[in-house]
């Protein structure tokens, strides 16, 4: 991730925007007072939050995770769906 300090962000913050867009990296705005922040292209925001809220349940997170080692231990089942 790319950071660059909040005076240089004032200055270029449609070049940082348009880069944010462009590559789909976050920026890490960084300020003397150390209260950073960070630019995110909406659609990494919003898989942020969708995989925060799968993890906001405890049963949905052990299935989650059950199903992760599953697949990493290679045992998928193929399914017809359609």
């Amino acid at each position: 991730m790319t950071a660059i300090a909040y005076n240089q962000f004032r200055d270029k913050i449609g070049e940082v925007i348009e880069d944010v867009i462009f590559t789909g990296e976050p920026v890490t705005v960084t300020r003397a007072d150390g209260k950073n922040f960070v630019i995110v292209p909406e659609d990494e925001w919003d898989s942020i939050n969708q995989t925060a809220h799968l993890l906001s349940s405890g049963e949905n997170a052990r299935r989650l995770r059950e199903s992760s080692e599953q697949a990493k231990a290679g045992k998928l089942v193929e399914r017809d769906i359609g």
